[in-house]
């Protein structure tokens, strides 16, 4: 596909009239991606720039700005997220999952512009979170549904490719057991001193899981509240997508388990205000407990799981609630209640996933150790 040096996106687009929208469709056009009208444009806070084309015909296009420094580590043009969203079709992933993955459209080296379709009419579960904590039961469904979709395809000849190699993910979580004291000293937020505690006093359990990770299926990697999207949540067949490829790759599919058990944790957590006295009563973990043991109940449906990887998930979850934290440490510099709350339990999942897999996910079928 030929490039257009006039191309209006770079960095921000033009206003949607006239001329200027003519321009835009122009640009489109020289990618190869012919389309009616643009009605209007819908900005997205990211870390790079994103925006949706809205078209006369109901149908959008999603316009992703990639970071050069990423496309060089993965050693393609347009970076990691056109690599997966290329390989997603001949993965041979069912429809019914593959239905929740953005489609790649196009890209434009030029302006490092990664063109996907768009998925219209779609809510966020963290905005599903905030009208109730209890997330609609067939939304969770759905989601476990695709993801177990995903994960349990088959890609090992996909895995062996050298082609693919950049895409074999290394364990994420470093240890934090040897952190020099200057290193503590410059580490970020008020609160960095108990972020680092807390993080050593579960390194063994971090340890156990960096011992068993390897490229052992697809997954998304980065499946926290604002990349799960529904249509008609309440529905008995709502429509879910997953987006946001930038970091997929091939790992440990209980990673991606455990993020979206982490989430629907933290999402509970706010709940609480941050009085951790109430972790101690059984009430209060009834929205956890719903939440969680309906969608891994969901999950193991379709893919069931051993003792070990149920226990990776839950362990999976606690580093999600640790990394919470220390996402409050680098934005607002003090962990506050929720941080500290999530420090809390997140320790817990990690150190003792068995008890707490029995308080969140009772029901859950077991299946072979």
């Amino acid at each position: 596909m030929g490039s257009n040096t006039s191309s209006p996106w770079f960095g921000a687009l033009p206003n949607e009239s006239g001329p200027e929208s003519a321009r835009t469709r122009s640009w489109l056009a020289s990618l190869g991606i012919e389309r009616g009208p643009i009605e209007r444009i819908q900005t997205f806070t990211a870390r790079n720039s994103v925006a949706m084309l809205h078209f006369a015909d109901g149908t959008a296009l999603v316009l992703k700005q990639v970071d050069p420094a990423t496309s060089k580590a993965v050693g393609t043009a347009m970076g990691n997220e056109e690599t997966m969203l290329r390989l997603i079709p001949e993965a041979g992933i069912p429809d019914f999952a593959r239905a929740s993955i953005p489609r790649f459209v196009g890209a434009d080296p030029e302006t490092d512009t990664v063109i996907m379709e768009g998925m219209t009419g779609f809510t966020s579960m963290r905005e599903i979170a905030k009208s109730s904590p209890d997330i609609p039961v067939p939304a969770l469904v759905a989601l476990a549904s695709a993801a177990a979709g995903i994960h349990t395809t088959a890609v090992n000849h996909i895995i062996v490719n050298e082609k693919y190699a950049p895409q074999r993910i290394a364990f994420p979580f470093a240890s934090f057991v040897t952190l020099t004291p200057s290193e503590l000293a410059s580490g970020p937020g008020m609160d960095y001193s108990d972020y680092a505690a807390a993080m050593q006093s579960v390194d063994e359990s971090v340890a156990q899981l960096r011992d068993d990770w390897g490229p052992k299926g697809l997954v998304h990697f980065d499946l926290r509240d604002d990349n799960i999207l529904f249509k008609s949540p309440d529905s008995e067949r709502p429509e879910i997508a997953l987006v946001d490829w930038e970091l997929a790759g091939f790992g440990d599919q209980m990673l991606d388990v455990g993020t979206i058990v982490g989430q629907l944790l933290i999402q509970w957590l706010h709940t609480l205000r941050g009085d951790v006295g109430r972790l101690a009563s059984s009430d209060a973990w009834v929205t956890a407990r719903r939440n969680v043991g309906l969608f891994l109940a969901a999950y193991e449906h379709s893919a069931p799981l051993n003792t070990w990887q149920r226990e990776a998930a839950f362990r999976y979850a606690g580093l999600s609630l640790l990394m919470y934290a220390a996402g409050r440490l680098e934005q607002i510099g003090s962990l506050g209640r929720i941080g500290h709350l999530c420090l809390f339990v997140g320790c817990k999942l990690l150190n003792n996933p068995q008890g707490l897999a029995k308080l969140l996910a009772p029901s859950t079928r077991k299946a072979g150790g």
